[in-house]
């Protein structure tokens, strides 16, 4: 690939030098803005050629043109472009209108607004950042493109949908997803759709804009819209991407073998001192462990060519290995007895080694094609992908075919006819076995296999046969493992709809459509025999499932819409109404005992595992009456009202609710006061803006939650049962979200430097949730209207022309930035007799008050707080006895051991917050929290004679994460891993000079971890000093682009070419942060999740 395009800029590069010859004529005229006064500095183009120049002072301008010229194009940032017809006499006198991102035509509910008109608060993602970059779900494109979006990358698994909360979410634990509509139809996710079909992407944000939308917009609402075929010639656009997705290793640098044996020996050896300091009667045990199963015993197992680790004393047998080169020798004093001195034999594995069996330098190659056209008949857009994705980690793939079509037809004068229809086929697969271990602490391939013993043997001493490794999981050898895992998901997902338009008069149109979704999804997976571990037992069952699931939704509408100016005022009025209807069913089984491993199907097993299951899982509907008024006075004054009355079958006694929006917009630049005191030298636009509206959602609710759902509760006597199995409540009602909103648009300097800002308060009342009851009701738990979250946060966007062109082709720079910040509160709770009716709340010593308070968790009146970290921390380690004689009574209430005032040399000197010689709840201290207080973007675009360089950034500040990877390390929890290089900084008798707490095997001093096994619970979390600023700013996307001058195009190539685009392109290139671990994006816990590959991309846009 990299060849041909070489190629071809070769080729570009000799057909330029070539010359094209004509007559010409002279074209002249004048160019003012709206207001009537003369522009300087627009550029004047001949279309379809270079032949141009920039107006002077005066507006005036005048050029030669070819005798063919028709059409001049004329255009200034901030300004539409303008085609004129120049065939007439001249002079040509132009009118320039505003445009720019203050006067973009958006996407609103049920319609189109251009932003001049528009009252309510809407973001739209830039042009650019749609254009290079692979994407293989739409959803990464929001990442710090748009404000009030929190989007998380969580894998690096190809087509993998982000996370996305709004707004701070209208749950307690901040989540919340927008609602996602494609082409008008409402869509569950965002997976699936080609970035390469997308026109643009638009965010309803406050109530008064998504009100329209009703019970499901209290999240905000995202609309999607493809693209759609324009008038003139017939195109055919072809894009063709090739990518390589590098490798991003692990940061954390891990011990050698030689380290990694000799620190554990020390780590068991302080278990020992401090077992007999503390009175554990169990320091047989601690000494057994030296020749335990573990990758740095000296198990009399290992000595075989085929065990299971390679750590062995030297002896007669095995001496000869001390001459081979792939082995090596440590001699260390025995850690029970120092006058004994061990020599031990290993082989080694390196890091990197273990790294390449799991992650691999991959490709990425996607297709694209699309037919448009369009006359005064009617238009098509029809698009067709095809997109091959190889993850980075060893499985994991996607493959996928999609299309998009887009069609309109005008019958008549007064009826139009438009449909659109998308669908696609995939085939994900995931890694083997899970990279993340479902988001559990003890982590999955990422964490464990990385991190296994460096002395593990992955292959037969004499004969290099395979071995299986560790266990039969995440720790063995990928080699024997990867092709015994077979996990096959495919999907089919198909939507559309047909629209009729029909103008009843001028001003008065009929508006309907009937649109649908379906979904097609199965899972397969079949497990081969395979062994567990190097010397482990024969896994013979063969497990294999298969699972089904079939989803459809319709939508029908119609409306009434009214449209009509008269003198200043222009009122647009929209009615109707729309029923929608949701449908899942789910078809799962699993079985056991295939007779081979050739035949990966359900049907070759022999015993069920369970009852096949065959459900109607989920069925809804929601009917509803939809109303909008637009109103503008001289396109000063503005004002919109929306109204919807919704009606759902998921309630029963309190099926309806309405759901109202108002907002009004004062563009005060165009009142003669502003204009008459000269402010409009300075400021061109100055919109203040304020809106209030409610929604409403039942996302929290299953579909019949307010009725009885009955399932198989067993056989008695012979006979099958039925009942129940949960307590339902039909007093149920809404959950309801207003937000009041107040906003500005502001334009600086011609409005090269534009600000839209709002800030915004939204209430959740009526939160749907589970309260807990007494289990003698024979139920845990009943669903209710409880609680009520506040959010309230501000949110900028700013967007600078800082050079405009002063000539076509000439230097131009624009610059965009954006941030937001929004924090929850607890506002209401149910009462449950407790101070400020708290839940999951902990408690802690505040020295200030002199008492134990609560902390985190929800308390009212109080700033949500379930992703507040409080935790103990230390202040420095013991190097000397008088340390420890100092503090000889100071009670640890996490250890293990009986005495728990048991404390040795370099062990860690905890803050006694309380002052009471003990450390417990008490002494936590807040860390920070797990989510970001501030996040966003900033972007660049550099043109230059063609030539394009385009950046996009994103940014999280003020949250901490935790590195499950280095910790589990640090405090050996799992017994044989391995751990950070910063092992051997820890203190020891050997090591004096060791800075950080001493190193146990098995966490016994708990240094590390609180517990036992390495969990972060509010009562047993991990010290306070170990979690790490997230802080980051990622390098999202650097883009240079060429793009050949449409004059070479038509003069030299005779238009045979209409337009043609090559670039490269790197992605996810970075995150700038001082966190240690791969993956920032996500707060708290970083249990070692599948990373985001580096990418480098090659691609090229062409147009016939």
């Amino acid at each position: 690939m990299r060849r041909i395009l070489l190629r071809l800029i070769l080729l570009v590069l000799v057909l330029m030098a070539q010359q094209a010859y004509a007559q010409h004529k002279t074209l002249s005229g004048t160019v003012t803005d709206e207001t009537g006064k003369p522009m300087e500095f627009v550029t004047v183009l001949v279309k379809g050629s270079d032949i141009g120049m920039s107006t002077g002072a005066d507006g005036g301008f005048s050029l030669n043109a070819p005798t063919t010229a028709t059409v001049l194009v004329f255009s200034f940032v901030g300004y539409k472009t303008l085609e004129i017809n120049a065939e007439s006499a001249t002079p040509i006198n132009v009118r320039m209108e505003l445009a720019g991102n203050l006067d973009e035509v958006v996407v609103v509910g049920y319609g189109k607004q251009s932003r001049r008109t528009l009252s309510g608060s809407v973001s739209t993602v830039g042009a650019e950042a749609l254009k290079s970059a692979p994407r293989t779900n739409v959803g990464t494109v929001l990442q710090g493109t748009v404000t009030g979006l929190r989007v998380q990358q969580n894998t690096g698994q190809p087509g993998a949908t982000p996370t996305i909360s709004f707004r701070g979410g209208t749950n307690f634990n901040g989540s919340g997803s927008p609602l996602i509509v494609l082409d008008g139809v409402i869509v569950p996710s965002l997976y699936g759709i080609n970035m390469a079909d997308v026109e643009t992407i638009d965010l309803l944000k406050d109530a008064a804009s998504t009100a329209i939308y009703g019970a499901r917009a209290s999240n905000g609402v995202v609309l999607i819209t493809t693209k759609k075929g324009k008038k003139g010639r017939t195109q055919v656009n072809y894009s063709y991407k090739n990518a390589t997705n590098y490798v991003r290793r692990s940061p954390i640098d891990y011990m050698s073998a030689r380290d990694y044996i000799l620190w554990n020996r020390r780590g068991i050896g302080s278990r020992y001192e401090l077992g007999k300091a503390g009175r554990d009667g169990d320091t047989t045990s601690t000494k057994n462990q030296l020749t335990g199963a573990w990758g740095w015993g000296v198990n009399s197992g290992w000595t075989a060519a085929n065990g299971r680790y390679s750590t062995q004393l030297v002896s007669g047998s095995n001496r000869q290995l001390l001459s081979n080169p792939e082995w090596s020798l440590l001699v260390d004093k025995n850690p029970f007895n120092p006058n004994k001195i061990d020599s031990i034999l290993f082989r080694s594995v390196s890091q990197q080694e273990l790294e390449d069996l799991i992650l691999q330098q991959s490709k990425l190659e996607d297709h694209y094609i699309n037919f448009s056209g369009a006359n005064d008949m009617g238009s098509f857009a029809l698009g067709l992908g095809a997109l091959q994705d190889v993850g980075m980690v060893v499985g994991s793939s996607l493959k996928r075919l999609s299309f998009n079509f887009n069609g309109g037809l005008n019958v008549n004068k007064d009826l139009k006819i438009s449909l659109n229809a998308s669908g696609y086929s995939d085939k994900n697969t995931p890694s083997y076995l899970t990279a993340d271990g479902g988001g559990g602490v003890g982590g999955g391939l990422m964490q464990r296999f990385v991190g296994i013993a460096p002395t593990v043997r992955l292959s037969h001493d004499i004969t290099g046969e395979i071995l299986p490794g560790v266990d039969g999981g995440t720790l063995g050898n990928p080699e024997y493992l990867q092709d015994k895992f077979i996990n096959r998901n495919e999907e089919q997902r198909f939507s559309g709809g047909i629209n009729l338009e029909y103008s009843i008069l001028p001003s008065l149109k009929f508006l309907a459509s009937g649109s649908g979704f379906m979904r097609y999804s199965t899972a397969e997976s079949f497990t081969k025999q395979f062994q567990n571990g190097t010397g482990g037992a024969i896994n013979s069952t063969r497990a294999s499932s298969f699972g089904n699931q079939r989803v459809y939704q319709y939508t029908y509408n119609g409306f009434l819409q009214y449209d009509k100016t008269f003198d200043k005022h222009a009122l647009s009025v929209l009615g109707g109404g729309e029923f929608y209807d949701f449908k899942t069913y789910d078809y799962s089984a699993a079985a056991n005992g295939a007779a081979t491993d050739f035949i990966t199907y359900l049907n070759a097993a022999s015993t069920a595992v369970g009852v096949p299951s065959s459900s109607f899982s989920s069925w809804n509907r929601l009917a509803s009456a939809i109303g909008r008024i637009n109103y503008d006075f001289d396109t000063r004054f503005l004002a919109t009202v929306n109204l919807r009355y919704d009606g759902t079958s998921k309630l029963t006694e309190n099926r309806y609710g309405i759901f109202p929006g108002v907002s009004l917009g004062w563009n005060l630049h165009r009142e003669n006061f502003f204009t008459q005191s000269g402010l409009d030298k300075y400021i061109r636009t100055l919109k203040p803006r304020i809106s209030w509206g409610e929604n409403g959602s039942l996302d929290p609710l299953g579909d019949f939650a307010t009725t009885a759902v009955y399932g198989n509760v067993g056989t008695y006597a012979g006979n099958p049962g039925f009942a129940s199995g949960a307590l339902f409540n039909t007093a149920l009602k809404w959950e309801r979200a207003n937000t009041l909103n107040f906003g500005l648009d502001l334009g600086l300097f011609d409005n090269r430097i534009t600000v839209i800002a709002d800030y915004f308060i939204r209430n959740v009342y009526d939160k749907i949730a589970g309260l807990s009851i007494p289990a003698w009701t024979g139920y845990s738990s009943f669903t209710t209207n409880l609680g009520q979250l506040q959010n309230k946060g501000i949110e900028l966007e700013l967007r600078a022309q800082v050079i405009r062109p002063d000539k076509p082709g000439g230097l131009s720079i624009e610059l965009g930035a954006n941030m937001f910040q929004v924090k929850n509160f607890v506002v209401d709770l149910p009462n449950n007799g407790l101070e400020r009716n708290r839940q999951s709340t902990i408690r802690v010593w505040d020295p200030a008050q002199g008492k134990i308070v609560q902390v985190s968790g929800l308390q009212e009146g109080l700033r949500v707080g379930l992703d507040e970290i409080w935790a103990p921390t230390y202040n420095g380690i013991y190097t000397s006895q008088g340390d420890l004689d100092a503090r000889a009574s100071f009670f640890n209430s996490f250890l293990p051991s009986p005495n728990k005032r048991a404390k040795i040399l370099g062990d860690a000197r905890w803050n006694d917050v309380d002052v009471n010689d003990t450390l417990d709840f008490r002494d936590f201290t807040f860390v920070g929290r797990s989510t970001p207080s501030i996040q966003g973007g900033f972007n660049t675009v550099i043109n230059w004679k063609g030539f394009s360089l385009y950046g996009q950034f994103d940014y999280s500040l003020g949250f901490v994460i935790l590195n499950q990877a280095y910790l589990r390390g640090m405090s050996q929890v799992q017994g044989s891993q391995n751990g950070p290089i910063d092992v051997t900084n820890t203190w020891h008798p050997d090591n004096p000079t060791g800075t950080l707490p001493r190193y146990y095997w098995a966490n016994y001093g708990r240094n590390y971890f609180t517990d036992a096994g390495g969990g972060t619970s509010q009562t047993n979390p991990a010290p306070g000093n170990f979690y790490q600023k997230g802080d980051y700013v990622a390098i999202r996307e650097i883009t240079l682009s060429y793009e050949l001058p449409s004059s070479f195009l038509e003069n030299t190539l005779k238009n045979k070419i209409r337009g043609l685009r090559v670039y490269a392109s790197g992605s996810n290139l970075a995150y700038l942060s001082r966190y240690k671990g791969t993956f920032p994006e996500v707060g708290g816990n970083d249990v070692g999740r599948f990373p985001l590959p580096r990418v480098a991309t090659l691609g090229v846009n062409l147009s016939l």
